[in-house]
């Protein structure tokens, strides 16, 4: 039996042409696809993919063009492939009889009225208007990174009975921190009487510079300045400055430990008529900040003045602060504060213990 002699001008048949139509539309939709970000501040943006990496995503659209978004940015992507082309089944509606089903083909090729329409033919013009996605409005610019915060801090202690007691105490911290550089300006303030005997009067205010060296940036100079006065220690003024070197021992996201020595000059002139007093000491201070949780945060520093006089003599200082975060912008606060002084105004204790809970506001 002679086998038939396939015609090369009669066309292709149905069934050979649908595997090729759909893998060249398959490819255009990959190379189209669509997306969408949702970003942290809450917009989005729609485009045509064009790169994806671990830093960037670029995409395309024709309001906007080339839209390069950093990846910290992008909260979800949310995938939207170009429209498929309609069913080469169904067709479009036409005048023009169905096509036979490829089951039901007859073994021979098909006339030219019911052959398959070609690639061409068969895209439909929502492929086309797929591929360009809706106008969408500018991506809103991302706030610049905040480098200073405040920290104010108020607290009260009243009691009426037998014994009249009224303490007042409050604390602002501001810290700016850009690159290499870091500032922080502290002030504290008590003020208190005790059956009308004034119990507390006294006021602080400090300054800290800090700038970082090498390419770790662990190793750092900074410079240390004071001032105040103290009514119960019998202290009209005392002033001081430090300037030396410290190193990060940890640089954790949860814990940090930083270490700094250097020298300091102190002067403090008494209430009770005595000379002033000028002293020269080697400064060693530690700070260390832990986030315990989400929500505590405990905080330590101590610092050692061992004078050039005499070792022997010596001040101290010690202070921790817990720290109950109850929202973004409020926290709860528990102070410790301890100073020791080898030298004090005559008659006055040489230690003095300070305790107190402080309602945080934080700008």
């Amino acid at each position: 039996m002679t086998p038939k002699r396939r015609d090369h001008n009669r066309g292709v048949s149905p069934g050979g042409c649908w595997p090729i139509l759909v893998w060249l539309l398959c490819s255009t939709v990959c190379r189209a696809e669509t997306v969408t970000l949702h970003l942290r501040n809450g917009d989005r943006v729609t485009g045509e993919m064009i790169s994806l990496n671990i830093d960037h995503v670029t995409i395309t659209n024709s309001v906007l063009g080339r839209i390069v978004v950093p990846v910290g940015q992008v909260e979800r992507l949310e995938r939207k492939p170009a429209t498929a082309p309609l069913n080469p089944a169904t067709g479009p509606a036409t005048n023009a009889p169905p096509a036979a089903p490829a089951a039901q083909a007859p073994a021979t090729n098909p006339p030219p009225a019911q052959a398959a329409p070609s690639a061409s033919a068969s895209k439909p013009a929502d492929a086309d208007a797929a591929k360009t996605p809706a106008a969408q409005a500018p991506p809103v610019k991302p706030k610049p990174p905040k480098h200073w915060t405040v920290n104010a801090q108020v607290g009260v202690d009243l009691q009426y009975n037998q014994t009249r007691r009224q303490l007042y105490y409050g604390r602002a911290k501001w810290t700016y921190a850009k690159d290499r550089f870091r500032g922080i300006v502290e002030y504290l303030a008590n003020y208190g009487k005790n059956d009308g005997v004034r119990s507390a009067n006294d006021m602080t205010g400090s300054v800290r510079a800090e700038v970082d060296l090498g390419k770790s940036k662990r190793l750092f100079l900074f410079d240390a300045a004071g001032a105040g006065y103290n009514e119960i220690r019998k202290i009209d003024l005392s002033y001081d400055d430090s300037f030396g070197v410290g190193y990060k021992v940890l640089t954790r996201t949860n814990l940090t430990l930083s270490t700094d020595v250097g020298v300091n000059y102190q002067r403090q002139e008494f209430s009770d008529g005595t000379s002033s007093k000028d002293y020269g000491a080697l400064r060693l201070g530690e700070l260390l900040t832990w986030k315990l949780g989400k929500r505590w945060v405990m905080d330590e520093k101590f610092e050692a003045y061992p004078r050039f006089t005499d070792f022997g003599d010596y001040r101290l200082r010690f202070e921790s602060n817990m720290r109950y975060v109850v929202s973004n912008n409020l926290n709860l606060n528990f102070t410790v504060i301890d100073q020791y002084d080898t030298q004090p105004a005559p008659g006055v204790t040489r230690n003095d213990l300070l305790m107190r809970a402080t309602l945080g506001v934080v700008f």
